[in-house]
């Protein structure tokens, strides 16, 4: 065994049994200002967040039309004068607070906060000691030893220990709906047992090092969930959330506010504010009016699509309010039908026939300009996607290569005319024989404008084509249920992607395919089912040398890219503004030129977050954190880290 603090290198992470002290933990200083060369102005009195944002919001549309923005009495959320209250504005829904399925942004945020993992994910997306201390890998790497945190207690008092841990993996291998949610790492689990309070073992059917140490598995109170007749139903919704975590989910009214209460005998610090609230606005435009007027803390990832330019152009010209505009870890797609089936190859749902046509999936591909979205849509704050990967990780992104598409409506058309694709006497083509026409349904989000202006033009481009397209606005809940049972032709789609791929390629491998045709089964982002991107998925999570791993994600990428399930259209910045004269302290992610909201692991900034004027010394991590983990940053710094993800300094997101 090797101590990893005093001796391993970067390659030996993950190539010998290692031991994780707690001394390798690390964290940064949080973040002042962002404008370059401003400082953070503690003098500033707290904002009482007086006036209420329910009806600034409902106003705020036609407020802003008119010129002038109403203002009226104090609202739901408005903080009480003896809490400190952060205020994050939203309008994502709900789907679930059951941390084994939750799909969407806001409730992917909630569980970071709630519960705990065995281990974190660090300011540069390395791992950390979480409610493991210390663990070891066997020589042939399929037995994990994890030292459980000692005094660690549930937000309802009772003791945390490694029963909790092993019961809530022990869930991912026996409850069969939690498994196959999670069947591309559950699968791998053979067994998860506490030997002792303070220990626990995990068993692999085969090695997976990346996996073990980077998935999310938020642990669960056995002696809370045990009393649930189906761990996988929601039960698991019932408020007050019981977790271990820095916050709880405490009260939930749909399209008002979700609020979480601070844990003051959080492990690793109380954090700076006494709770936190998700108040929900109808529209962005709302929520950046709320920030300008100072009833807002942080605009951001919780809404849907996020802040455009313009959006932060206006927010800058604000005294009190600071905005980020970073490289993000999230891309956004269209999801192309081309046939929906269960893993015995019924199939279901109504996509048009053509989809299933690989030559008119790339035609459509070749016919749009990524680069005009980009230019348009985000007027420059991102970069044309080629795969599931941002650029931020660049250790396994794939550029597309000789592979890549060209946007070229001559030499799209010239596929379609190849393959048979003939023009109707009203400019639409038909399938070959003057069967079907390619008249193609789009469902965008009835909250994002932006996918709003990419259908406009998608549209059009498409038309040059032959194809028309007919764009339906739908709501998320709504659009999401449609796009499970296979009842769509084109449809938006998006993800936050973690420094290890092996999630979010899972989800488009043939293991994950649904065995209902009910929609409930939702492992598979598209239906997409290749057995030679199974066999380099297999390969690449039990590849320990992270080089050679790097080359087989890449090739899944490809194929993904030239088998067009999907076209990536961008990967998108993230576009962020907070009020500093309310709140300070935030640490980001990474700590270089990296973002406040749509973190990845952990939720460094809303847990190291301070309300301005008041006591810096209580909350977040304390003094003597910071000092042993400057040292650690040291050690780091100059070994590396395995998963080598380097970020580059131009800009380049369905968490």
């Amino acid at each position: 065994m090797k101590t990893f603090f005093t001796s391993l290198t970067t390659q030996e992470v993950f190539r010998h049994s290692v031991r994780y002290t707690e001394d390798r933990r690390r964290a940064r200083e949080p973040l002042g200002r962002l404008v370059p060369g401003a400082e953070c102005e503690d003098q500033h009195p707290m904002n009482p967040h007086a006036l209420t944002r329910r009806f600034l919001s409902a106003l705020a549309v036609l407020a802003l039309t008119a010129g002038a923005l109403a203002v009226a009495a104090p609202g739901a959320a408005a903080q009480e004068d003896d809490v400190d209250t952060l205020l994050i504005a939203t309008n994502q829904e709900v789907d679930t607070f059951n941390p084994f399925k939750r799909r969407n942004v806001i409730t992917y945020e909630t569980s970071m906060m709630t519960y705990d993992t065995l281990v974190k994910m660090g300011t540069e997306y390395e791992p950390v000691p979480g409610l493991a201390t210390e663990w070891v890998e066997s020589e042939d790497g399929l037995t994990w030893t994890f030292t459980i945190r000692e005094g660690v207690t549930w937000s309802d008092g009772e003791a945390l220990t490694a029963n909790d841990v092993a019961y809530t993996y022990g869930l991912l291998i026996e409850n069969q709906a939690i498994h196959d949610w999670n069947v591309d790492f559950a699968g791998n689990l053979v067994s998860a047992e506490a030997p002792d309070d303070a220990t626990f073992v995990l068993t692999l059917a085969q090695p997976a090092p990346w996996d073990v140490l980077t998935r999310e598995v938020y642990i669960v109170p056995e002696h809370v969930w045990s009393q649930f007749p189906d761990p996988s139903a929601d039960d698991a919704n019932q408020l007050p959330l019981v977790g271990s975590g820095p916050f709880q989910v405490t009260e939930y009214k749909t399209d008002e506010l979700i609020r979480l209460k601070a844990n003051p005998d959080y492990w690793d610090g109380a954090p700076g504010f006494d709770e936190i609230v998700y108040d929900y606005y109808a529209e962005t435009d709302a929520a950046v009016a709320a920030l300008e007027a100072g009833e807002v803390d942080v605009v951001g990832s919780g809404m849907q699509g996020g802040l455009n330019p313009a959006q932060i152009e206006a927010l800058a010209k604000q005294d009190h309010v600071t905005v980020n505009d970073v490289q993000g870890r999230r891309y956004v797609s269209i999801t192309l039908n081309h046939g929906t089936v269960t893993q015995d190859g019924t199939e279901f749902g109504d996509g048009h026939p053509a989809l299933k046509d690989p030559v008119v999936r790339k035609a459509m591909h070749m016919a749009i300009d990524k680069q005009a979205l980009v230019d348009t849509v985000l007027d420059g704050s991102g970069s044309p996607a080629t795969s599931i990967i941002p650029a931020i990780f660049a250790q396994y992104h794939w550029d597309g290569g000789d592979s890549l598409v060209q946007f070229d409506i001559e030499g799209a058309n010239a596929l379609l005319d190849e393959a048979g694709y003939e023009r109707g006497e009203d400019g639409v083509r038909t399938m070959p024989g003057g069967g079907q026409r390619l008249s193609f349904r789009f469902y965008q989000h009835a909250d994002n404008t932006a996918y709003a202006t990419i259908a406009q033009f998608a549209v059009e481009w498409w038309a040059e084509l032959g194809i028309e397209v007919v764009p339906e606005a739908i709501e998320q809940g709504e659009l999401n249920n449609l796009a499970y049972l296979g009842e769509f032709d084109i449809a938006f789609s998006g993800w936050g992607v973690g420094p290890n791929p092996t999630e979010q390629l899972g989800m488009h491998t043939c293991a994950v395919l649904p065995t209902l045709t009910d929609g409930t089964e939702r492992s598979s982002e598209n239906s997409y089912c290749n057995p030679d991107f199974d066999a380099l998925h297999e390969q690449q999570k039990v590849e320990s040398d992270p080089d050679a791993r790097a080359e087989l994600v890449k090739e899944e990428q490809r194929l993904l890219y030239e088998d067009t399930p999907v076209i990536y259209l961008y990967y998108q910045n993230v576009m962020e503004a907070y009020d500093h004269d309310s709140v300070t302290g935030m640490t980001t992610q990474p700590t270089e030129n990296g973002m406040v909201t749509g973190q990845q692991g952990f939720t460094w900034s809303y847990w190291s977050a301070q309300p301005v004027g008041g006591d810096g010394d209580e909350g977040g991590p304390s003094a003597w954190v910071w000092i042993a983990v400057a040292a650690a940053v040291i050690v780091v710094a100059g070994a590396g880290f395995v998963l080598t993800l380097r970020r580059k300094k131009t800009a380049d997101e369905r968490e």
